[in-house]
């Protein structure tokens, strides 16, 4: 009856203003919704509301201002989810036309309301559906706020270490931009993840400091959120009455401002601070009203926690088989919720209740359940990590878990008198006996209490010691890492500058920015390779062995040091009698990698006189030896020469710079090649480092080759006598590749050299297009939709193809390559594109004769700024199909879109991208599904910093 009257009521009222808008034709929606607003009853509101959405022929505007006068209405009504209903409709009708900063504002009170409501990884997916819509530049205080609730969401799902990354995002932020009240509002927060991982001591300092700063700014509500997580506090460290006082300091507030979401958490907490007080009538008077003003108004997180302290005092009251009722209710709520805090209460609860009613398989079973989940807990990598940061609280957290102990052994020893008083009327002939065997229980408890408490106490103090030696590595680490990365930084500064000030003769100028070029290139793979010690002590690097002309590297060195020498008056030579060219198969970059270390060593460490390097091939050995003049190495020091961040003496860190990490992976590398580093020094005089790469099989087959390579030339140089060599390829390739903007890219790349180009987005149409066209040339993406590159190699070759096909894929370890060549690939090329590799490969399926360096002029001259700009734009869509698919646990589409997407962004230049979803590609594969979360994080993070 009541909903008729309202119906009728709103439909009177919208004929009142039907009417008065045909007599005034100017008067709007707006000034409509204000007229309804004035009524005094909420539900009339909302109902006249609704009749004015569909009574009148509206534009979307008009829609969206309504619905968003009702979610008002809703969220003032503490009703998160039909306001949640209404969101998203708003974002139905504003899709692809409303500004940005609308859908930022929108998406992030979706996020709001879901996180209200306890769904809090739905409202982390909808806060960084916001952050995607703010330009940091712009507005970077919205960014921090939209951190902020990002950490909390994260802090209540118990990603801990993300919380803490979050805080600290929201923090730097408002250190430059916010408010006192911004500043005071991450403390406050950061104070709550302490209180949830139980470092109580903590948490109340913190507490305290935030409590103090609010009353200096006469933040009243903030005060009341404070007391509340403050008595919290103090009630999880054991002392009720002062939990008693500042909740109730809490409760008043909320009480005088009718703030129904926090009275349904300070009823819960009351009711748990009045149980260990023993008021248990109280305790389940407060947990009732907590129930009930949760059960209204979806209230879940306080809903679950209340119906737990109601059981709780419900089983002291021996009232078990109610306690049971309440307690599964409580269960069902915080499973869906993920609430881990809860949950282990429960599970503990559990245990008591089914002891109690003789079901001793379930009480065990519960039991171990949650002795499982405090273990967990208790190891969280979170507070070794949190401890590494404040080493100082370990002995806090030592004291802290002492006297939780010692209260573990009163609670228990409380119960045991207790049952005994109720026991003893009845089975008072059984005293003595059940007393003497109580008693002996006790003391192998406490012994056993004692014993756990040492081996903790030992645990932590050895955990102390690792962490402290860990830092100190860190530190030095951090402090020295420029070692590597300063020789080709500084090769590339000194030709910037040369170029800069006209120093160089311009018919050398191209060859000049090529060594700027070779030096920024491996600058890059030095940067992306910065851990390959520890993927070598892992066993986990792998060789790229290639054919390579050993003059090439020699020549990069001389290039790289020979004006580093000269600053220093030093003479720098590279002396050998090798044939050029002097083609050998090795992984080049990891050989010139040990070069440039031992060469930067030499010169750093010699004042005056020279640094020769000497090549010579001895015994089926290639032998490098880089000799100089510097201060030598005593025998002591040789012997740890080799050590992670090991120099000579710790005055030479000061004087010369470095790591101390160079030799150290430079030894571990040539023992991967199966060679190895060997020293000769005399102290004050100098050194000389050998670097000796085993190779006789290649040897022979590279001298081999090496002549035929010079008979080749020979034959060039007479003929070009005679003819005239062609500068660009004839003829036609298809090129299968499934992510389009890469499609576009090599496209570009081969027209360029000549060719006509098909081109097909997965292994059906290149099958197609190899039918209708016959090319001469394939090159095959392996991984691809619909039909991958491997079957669609099979079905070609059933239909008789001969042509080439050539393995185009980002998947190129040895053993992959091996596989695909195995199967009857006739080539393979990596991702992303050598262009000089590419030119060498595509050519010689060609008759044409082609100038190498000629194309690769061409290459360079291609334009592909509108293509990395393309794949700049698309980055906005795979990065909402990455939040969906993560929404929806669709790992299987994940994987292929991370994986299209690392090829892709190492062809445009975002070499930190692509290691991103390689990472996130590798966890998906390896079905490590609790660190998708973390990698997916880092990569849309990655693709914010290129957004914008």
């Amino acid at each position: 009856m009541q909903n008729c009257y309202l119906k009728c009521c709103a439909f009177l009222l919208l004929i009142v203003f039907n009417g008065e808008a045909a007599q005034t034709s100017s008067f709007s929606i707006a000034q409509q919704i204000v007229e309804i607003e004035k009524q005094s009853d909420q539900q009339l509101i909302i109902s006249s509301l609704n009749s004015l959405l569909g009574s009148f022929d509206l534009t979307k505007q008009e829609r969206i201002q309504i619905l968003e006068s009702i979610e008002s209405h809703y969220k003032n009504a503490n009703d998160y989810v039909r306001a949640i209903e209404i969101v998203n409709r708003i974002l139905l009708l504003a899709e692809q036309t409303s500004a940005a900063t609308f859908l930022a504002n929108t998406y992030k009170r979706l996020g709001i309301y879901h996180y209200l409501n306890g769904d809090f990884e739905l409202s982390i997916v909808h806060y960084h559906s916001s952050l995607s819509f703010i330009e940091p530049s712009k507005y970077p205080l919205k960014r921090a706020n939209l951190y902020n609730n990002i950490g909390l969401a994260q802090t209540a799902l118990g990603y801990n270490s993300q919380a803490i990354a979050s805080y600290q995002s929201a923090e730097k932020i408002y250190q430059q931009f916010g408010t006192e009240l911004d500043k005071i509002d991450i403390r406050f927060n950061i104070a709550g993840l302490y209180l949830k991982l139980e470092r109580y001591d903590t948490a109340i300092k913190a507490y305290e400091n935030v409590i103090a700063r609010r009353e200096a700014i006469n933040d009243l509500e903030g005060l009341a959120l404070s007391y509340s997580d403050l008595g919290i506090a103090y009630k999880q460290s054991g002392k009720p009455e002062i939990a008693l006082e500042y909740m109730e300091k809490s409760l008043a507030y909320f009480f005088e401002n009718n703030d129904l979401f926090n009275l349904s958490s300070i009823y819960h907490n009351l009711s748990d601070v009045y149980f260990e007080l023993g008021q248990h009538s109280k305790s389940i008077e407060f947990a009732e009203k907590s129930i009930s003003i949760s059960e209204v108004n979806g209230y879940n997180t306080a809903l679950s926690g209340a119906l737990h302290s109601f059981a709780k005092a419900q089983f002291y009251l021996e009232n078990v088989e109610l306690a049971l009722e309440y307690l599964l209710r409580s269960d069902e709520i915080a499973k869906p919720l993920h609430y881990a805090k809860q949950i282990e209460n429960n599970l503990s609860l559990f245990s008591l209740i089914y002891a109690t009613l003789n079901q001793p398989e379930k009480a065990l079973s519960f039991h171990r359940s949650y002795l499982n989940s405090r273990k967990k807990r208790e190891n969280d990598n979170f507070n070794i990590l949190l401890a590494g940061y404040e080493s100082e609280q370990l002995k806090q957290q030592v004291i802290q878990l002492q006297q939780k102990e010692k209260l573990q052994q009163l609670n228990f020893a409380k119960e045991v008198q207790e049952r005994n008083f109720t026991i003893i009327a009845v089975l008072l002939i059984f005293l003595v006996t059940f007393l003497i065997y109580r008693r002996n229980t006790e003391k192998k408890s406490k012994l056993a209490l004692v014993s756990k408490v040492k081996q903790r106490t030992k645990s932590l103090e050895l955990l102390t010691e690792k962490l402290q030696e860990a830092d100190k590595v860190k530190s030095l680490f951090l402090a020295n890492m420029s070692h590597e990365i300063r020789t080709p930084l500084t090769a590339i500064i000194a030709q910037s500058e040369a170029l800069l000030h006209d120093d160089l003769d311009e018919a050398l100028l191209q060859s000049e920015v090529a060594i700027i070029h070779n030096n920024s290139l491996h600058l890059l793979e030095l940067i992306n390779n910065i851990l390959d010690l520890s993927k070598v002590e892992a066993n986990k690097l792998e060789l790229d062995i290639q054919p390579q002309d050993l003059h090439e590297i020699l020549q990069d060195i001389a290039n790289m040091f020979c004006e580093q020498a000269k600053k220093k008056d030093l003479s720098f030579e590279i002396s050998h009698n090798l044939p050029s060219p002097f083609i050998i198969s090795m992984d080049g970059f990891r050989v010139k990698q040990i070069l440039i270390n031992l060469c930067s060593n030499a010169i750093k460490f010699t004042s005056k006189g020279h640094v020769n390097v000497f090549v010579t091939l001895e015994d089926a050995q290639i032998v490098f030896s880089v000799e100089d003049t510097g201060i030598g190495l005593s025998s002591s020091q040789i012997e740890l020469v080799f050590e992670s961040f090991t120099q000579g003496d710790s005055s030479i860190s000061r004087r010369f710079g470095g790591t101390g990490l160079g030799l150290c992976l430079s030894q571990q590398l040539a023992q991967l090649m199966k060679g190895n580093i060997e020293i000769s020094s005399i102290l004050n005089q100098g050194s000389t480092f050998s670097f000796i790469l085993p190779c006789e099989a290649e040897l022979t087959a590279a001298l081999d080759k090496n002549q035929r390579v010079l008979q080749a030339k020979t034959q060039a140089i007479v003929h070009s006598e005679t003819e005239v060599k062609k500068g660009t390829l004839s003829g036609t390739i298809l090129l299968a590749e499934d992510h389009q903007d890469n499609r576009i890219l090599i496209s570009r790349l081969l027209s360029s050299l000549g060719l006509k180009v098909y081109t097909a987005a997965n292994g059906k149409e290149a099958v197609k297009q190899y039918i209708q066209h016959q090319p001469q040339v394939i090159l095959m993406d392996i991984q691809m939709p619909e039909m991958d590159g491997i079957e669609a190699h099979s079905i070609m070759r059933q239909k008789g193809a001969k042509q080439p096909i050539i393995a185009l894929t980002a998947n190129a370890m040895s053993h992959e390559v091996d596989q695909y060549l195995a199967q009857g690939f006739d080539d393979h090329l990596k991702k992303p594109i050598d262009r000089k590799i590419f030119i060498q490969t595509i050519s010689q399926y060609y008759q044409d004769d082609i100038c190498a360096e000629q194309a690769t002029e061409k290459l360079k001259q291609v334009d592909m700024q509108d293509l990395v700009e393309q794949f700049k734009s698309n980055l906005v869509l795979e990065q909402q199909d990455i939040i969906l698919h993560l929404k929806n646990e669709n790992y299987e589409k994940l994987s292929l879109l991370v994986h299209r997407m690392a090829g892709a962004a190492q062809m445009f230049g975002f070499s930190a991208l692509s290691e991103h979803a390689i990472t996130l590609e590798q966890a998906i594969k390896a079905k490590k599904f609790a660190s998708v979360n973390n990698h997916s994080q880092a990569l849309l993070n990655e693709i914010d910093q290129i957004l914008w």
